[in-house]
């Protein structure tokens, strides 16, 4: 399934044969196929465990939420930490692949759109949702529709990684270093500028080292 996915990830569906495959593991053609029957089923199983295991990264990634929030700091802390999570998912490499090759490959296979939004989008939005109403019901955050803000955040925190790619996008150049300083400046000033979007008026934010 691992090479199956690197695969198709590097050649695309339409110019991936069994043969490739199997030529690329220690196993046969036929053994291919008496696994998966034909090459769109295998395509789809590997797709499928992919966006399997980008749920469950995305599940440790949102559900991690403090005992407490008191005030716009704590709010601010735990919205770095939840964007630091976040983006080691989304621009990471298996990710990135996977993201790619669903774009690349819904048109002929529409249910790929639909796996993703059923096996990801429709588990963790709910979860993003609820930690910025929890926050908002703290008084931490005047957040007024947790919904929009989700997406708002989620664009912000996306959006820092494609700041560090040439056009802003991962198919022309390779997903920034998850490690490299700029890609946290960028994490931080966009989760400073969420911060000071919804902090109360009495609240006075400090900047965009919040977490530090």
């Amino acid at each position: 399934m691992r090479t199956a996915f690197e695969v198709f990830a590097r050649q695309g569906y339409a110019a991936t044969s069994l043969d490739d495959i199997a030529s690329a593991t220690p196993v046969s053609r036929q053994t291919v196929y008496n696994h998966f029957g034909d090459k769109e089923k295998l395509f789809l199983a590997v797709v499928d465990e992919r966006i399997s295991a980008n749920l469950d990264a995305l599940r440790d990634a949102t559900d991690a939420f403090p005992n407490r929030i008191d005030g716009v700091d704590d709010a601010a802390a735990y919205l770095l930490d939840l964007a630091r999570r976040l983006t080691r998912v989304y621009a990471s490499p298996s990710t990135t692949s996977l993201r790619l090759l669903v774009q690349t490959e819904a048109p002929r296979h529409p249910q790929l759109l639909a796996l993703w939004r059923s096996r990801v989008a429709t588990p963790v939005w709910p979860a993003l949702i609820g930690s910025l109403a929890r926050i908002a019901h703290a008084g931490a955050l005047s957040i007024d529709d947790p919904a929009r803000a989700a997406g708002q955040f989620v664009t912000l925190v996306t959006g820092a990684s494609w700041q560090m790619t040439e056009l802003g996008t991962f198919a022309l150049s390779a997903p920034p270093d998850l490690d490299a300083p700029g890609l946290d400046a960028a994490i931080r000033a966009n989760v400073a500028l969420f911060v000071r979007a919804y902090a109360p008026l009495t609240a006075k934010p400090s900047g965009p080292s919040y977490g530090e």
